[in-house]
């Protein structure tokens, strides 16, 4: 039997063996995927609670206590579907790699361009969302910027978390300065995030430039000088761990592991920009957020479809143009499980 190589369930199980770039962000604080049969997902988070428990008098049986709540939406998250066109132009000519003197056919060349595009439309929407992620954790909001048939930019929607926990240093408080209480903030924001979730944040970000301030930092050098049979709070020991990310050390004192993350993507204006801008620092409580994931409805040869998965590919072709066009579908977006579970600080 022949292959269909514009079967959509096909095409999806390809994908599931293509690699993502690199998303420290997305993997650390959002790495659980849920996909919907939907295209309406329910976003619920929830904020810790510390009630005691309340006494009663003698022969009483009991008090009745409120269960903590919880924050529901529901939400249809924005549509992502870059796509690209191959035509006659494309399969005629030499790809880059091939031999000088290829025996590829147009039509095997097809199917390798094909594979290349839907990776890396994959890998367009994966920096999306790692984009999602970095606004989220910077400052609980960001906007959904659509684009339509004629060119132009439309705001599709705003998201908005109920998130509180982050502070602005102002002064000779803000890290550049080389006697600021660098490891009293830190202090401060691990005490708010576990009084707030209930857990002990472990991960710290932020990026090069503002690893630099805490390395040159006066008084993380005397703490450093200390035997460590007498006191040891931390441990910096700088080393790249991937491509993009240097692992700072451990502030022992607080279980905190400190990384700079030197991500970056192309924004829709052209310009290069990080995940993480300098002169911010985030800490939290990794493995808990979730990338949700509605569903895709799409026309295809046999009619309308719907898939549930976090990428859904269509290919279709103009026979008249001689041209086929390659999409990749995705509506997702990430969601904290406990919004209490980090506290970002703008640093200078």
């Amino acid at each position: 039997m022949a292959i269909n190589y514009n079967d959509t369930r096909l095409l999806l199980a390809a994908l599931e063996q293509s690699f993502a770039p690199q998303t420290l962000l997305r993997d650390v604080f959002f790495p659980n995927v849920v996909t919907s049969p939907s295209r309406v997902i329910d976003i619920e988070y929830k904020k810790g609670g510390r009630k005691l428990a309340p006494f009663v008098a003698k022969g009483n049986g009991g008090v009745n206590v409120a269960r903590t709540g919880s924050t529901i939406k529901s939400y249809e998250p924005p549509m992502m579907a870059p796509k690209r066109p191959i035509t006659v132009d494309n399969i005629d000519q030499r790809a880059f790699g091939e031999p000088m003197f290829s025996t590829v056919t147009p039509e095997q060349r097809a199917l390798q361009l094909r594979a290349a595009d839907m990776k890396e439309l994959v890998d367009m929407s994966v920096r999306r969302m790692e984009w999602m992620c970095a606004q989220l954790l910077i400052s609980g909001t960001f906007d959904v910027n659509g684009y339509s048939d004629d060119g132009k930019t439309y705001l599709v929607d705003t998201v908005t978390l109920d998130w509180t926990q982050h502070d602005t240093l102002t002064g000779t408080d803000t890290w550049e300065h080389v006697a600021a209480d660098i490891y009293g903030n830190m202090q401060d924001m691990s005490q708010a995030v576990s009084r707030a979730s209930g857990q002990t944040p472990t991960v710290g970000l932020c990026s090069y430039a503002t690893a630099n301030y805490i390395m040159q930092n006066t008084a993380v050098k005397d703490w450093l000088l200390r035997p460590k049979e007498n006191l040891s709070l931390m441990s910096i020991a700088p080393r790249i761990v991937s491509p993009g990310v240097l692992r700072i050390g451990i502030i022992e004192s607080l279980n905190l592991e400190v990384y700079a993350y030197d991500g970056i993507y192309v924004d829709d204006a052209g310009a290069t920009k990080q995940y993480i801008p300098d002169d911010y620092f985030i800490i939290g409580v990794p493995g808990r957020g979730r990338q949700m994931f509605g569903s895709v409805t799409q026309l295809e040869a046999g009619g309308w479809k719907s898939y549930q998965g976090a990428y859904v590919p269509k290919v279709w072709g103009d026979v008249g143009q001689d041209v086929e066009q390659i999409r990749v579908a995705s509506k997702g977006i990430p969601v904290p499980e406990f919004i209490d579970d980090w506290y970002t600080m703008k640093v200078k």
